[in-house]
Order: C-alpha cells, then sequence, then structure tokens
C-alpha cells in the first residue's frame, strides 16, 4: 500500500479464493481428499495473490477487493463496493462489481499530479505546502515541470539492444533481507519457465544496500545447477534502491512484499510497464514462450 491513503472499517481483501471454473467441477476434491488439513487458498494457478492500492488513495467502509487488484493513485472506492478490476488513477468508483462513474479532475490535472507525485516529498516540505494541497490549479502551476529523461547507463542501452532483439525483459528488486521473501520463488519460476533459446531476461536490481552474501551464493548456485539450459538473468548495480530509468525500459516488473514494490508499481504506472505478482503462481507471473 502506497503513502496517505485513508481505509475505512470492515474491509475484505480476498486472496486465494477463487476456484477453477474452467474445469469440469469447481469442487476443490484434491484439496479435501488427500487427508492433510484442507488448504484455504486452493487452485493456485488461477489466484492471484497480492492487491496494490497506490497512493492518496479513500476506500469506503465494507468494501471488498479481490485479489489481482491494483488501485492507482488518487483513486476513491464507495462504500459496500466489490472491486474485481483494476482502478484507474484519480478515478471514483462504486457498485458490485464496481466501476467507474467519474475522475476527480481532468486528464490534464491527473497527468501532472501523476509526475508531480508530491506523496514522495519530505514530510516537512508537505506540511509548508499544505494550503496548496487544496487547491489543484495553484499547487500543479507551482510544482509542475516538464520531464527530464534520465540518462541512458550501459544498462539501459542493453536493454533497448535486447528489446530490439525481440526480448521480454522482466524487473525484479530481490527482498533478501525480507521475513517473508518470494526471491527464491520468483527466480525458480523463470528457470522453469524458460530455458536458454527463450528470448526473456529477468533482470536483477542490486543496491548497494543489499546483502552481497548467501543470496547471490544460492542464485549461482542455482544457475550452476540448471547448467547451460539456464535461460538469461542480468544483474544491475546501482547505488539507489532501484532504477527508474532501467524500470521505465522493462516490460515487466516482478513485485515483492516491501514497500519499494509499492514505489516502483507507481513509477512502472506512468509508462505502461506491466505489473507481475511475485507471489504468483509460475503460469501467472511469467509468460510461457508459447504465449
Amino acid at each position: 500500500m502506497g503513502r496517505y491513503s485513508a481505509l475505512g472499517h470492515r474491509l475484505t481483501f480476498e486472496l486465494g479464493l477463487n476456484h477453477d471454473y474452467r474445469q469440469v467441477t469447481t469442487y476443490p476434491f484434491e484439496d479435501l481428499a488427500d487427508g492433510k488439513e484442507p488448504q484455504i487458498n486452493h487452485y493456485n494457478h488461477v489466484n492471484r495473490k497480492q492487491i496494490i492500492i497506490g497512493n492518496d488513495v479513500w476506500i469506503g467502509c465494507d468494501v471488498t477487493i479481490l485479489g489481482g487488484v491494483r488501485i492507482g493513485n488518487g483513486a476513491v472506492i464507495g462504500a459496500r463496493s466489490v472491486v474485481a478490476k483494476d482502478v484507474p488513477p484519480y478515478a471514483v468508483v462504486v457498485g458490485n462489481p464496481a466501476r467507474v462513474i467519474k475522475y476527480r479532475f481532468d486528464e490534464e490535472t491527473i497527468r501532472a499530479l501523476q509526475e508531480i507525485k508530491w506523496w514522495n516529498w519530505p514530510e516537512e516540505k508537505i506540511k509548508a505546502n499544505l494550503p496548496l494541497l487544496k487547491d489543484p490549479v495553484r499547487f500543479i502551476a507551482e510544482f509542475a515541470a516538464p520531464r527530464e529523461d534520465e540518462p541512458a547507463d550501459e544498462t539501459v542501452a542493453m536493454m533497448r539492444a535486447l528489446r530490439a532483439d525481440g526480448y521480454k525483459i522482466y524487473y525484479f528488486v530481490p527482498d533478501f533481507d525480507a521475513e517473508e521473501a518470494v526471491w527464491q520463488h520468483v527466480i525458480d519460476s523463470y528457470i522453469e519457465t524458460y530455458c536458454a533459446v527463450d528470448k526473456t531476461a529477468l533482470l536483477l536490481h542490486r543496491a548497494a544496500s543489499m546483502s552481497q552474501g548467501t543470496a547471490w551464493a544460492a542464485i549461482a548456485a542455482r544457475l550452476e545447477e540448471q547448467g547451460e539450459e539456464t535461460p538469461l538473468l542480468l544483474a544491475h548495480d546501482a547505488e539507489e534502491a532501484f532504477s527508474i530509468p532501467v524500470l521505465r525500459e522493462a516490460d515487466v516488473f516482478v513485485t515483492t512484499k516491501e514497500d519499494i514494490s509499492s514505489q516502483c508499481v507507481d513509477y512502472a504506472a506512468d509508462t505502461g510497464v506491466i505489473i507481475r505478482y511475485g507471489l504468483d503462481h509460475r503460469t501467472l507471473l511469467f509468460d510461457s514462450c508459447c504465449d
């Protein structure tokens, strides 16, 4: 969840509870017939296991949000709504299923607010500009600035060359230090889905502040185990927690449960980068080479 969002009472987040209606039966025979404790989350291959809520979102009381939904910055969700699909930035949605009834601002204003990203400011700057936050016209006039293209480093140049050659690039910021880390699942899923001849690349961000020990050694061992069939896996070394130019050059961003993913999703949405959930089954996480 992003910053400065307001959540009402009695919200329900439905994760991992879908049944596969494309089968002959939706009844979970395998979960109940193996003698083990029944699994609440079944049918992994059809269940999205993450919900992303943007910045400055207002969600009313008694709202239900289904797995896989992404709610854009500035959106408003009316009370008792059932949100089954992504909600665009600054949209106002109501109903079951929730539908867009209007937008808070016109397209130009929304675009400007998305670029300013005031929610990333230091708290002192936000407090100093509270009067302007009440007046969208004056606020944008004060802080809107033409977006400057970030300088392209060697990694960005390499990504452009790969994409020109038909490669699909997945960008991932590993959560090595997280208590509920998903990085092993993401890397294993990638290796199990693709092989060396597939035109895909998984680009791992390696920030200077990251743990540099056992995790990278484990990745190296996994690649060595796979041998010559290993699909392309790359690393991008940088000082910052993630790279905006690299993110914007990718085809897909893969999330974790960490706050940094919320920030990355915010920037990815600006340029149409696809979002995939790192907790999902590999068939939902990575496209097969036949897709």
